[in-house]
């Protein structure tokens, strides 16, 4: 009789301290008061174009492009800059094809391979990148520029 005893007294024990831990857990998570992030409509495009380019110091971009942030994605600042910028311009991709040839090595670029077309790329290489552009045609007398940096190492 002694050990049912004992047994029961166990049970309950464990009954105990199993009721404990269920009901002294928090129902409730408490985190951080979660506000709404800063609305994009006050942003104008202007803006965030300039934002943009000013983080791109280190190469030559046309003057009124455009940015196309769905498909832009930039890593790092100024000369650490590496990504995918992609924009749109009004001009002709012949036009477009001999600013880059041009001006980057203005920049300490060297053109290291060219293919002038309907979809036309350059290939540009300094001691930190390199930059790959194609220049592609688009709709209603847009030209696409799409813009890859890569660090050397």
């Amino acid at each position: 009789m002694e050990k049912t005893q004992i047994r029961s007294l166990i049970k309950l024990f464990f009954c105990f301290i199993l009721f404990l831990y269920l009901f002294n857990c928090s129902g409730t998570i408490k985190t951080t008061k979660y506000s709404e992030p800063k609305s994009q409509d006050n942003i104008s495009k202007e803006d965030t174009n300039k934002m943009y380019f000013s983080q791109i110091t280190d190469m030559p971009l046309p003057s009124k492009s455009k940015i196309i942030l769905d498909n832009t994605v930039i890593v790092g600042k100024n000369e650490n800059w590496m990504g995918r910028l992609a924009l749109t311009h009004n001009d002709s991709i012949d036009e477009l094809f001999t600013f880059f040839v041009n001006e980057m090595p203005k920049f300490d670029f060297e053109e290291k391979s060219s293919v002038r077309s309907t979809e036309s790329s350059l290939i540009f290489q300094n001691k930190k990148k390199t930059i790959f552009i194609k220049i592609s045609k688009m709709h209603f007398r847009k030209t696409n520029i799409e813009i890859t940096s890569t660090p050397m190492n």
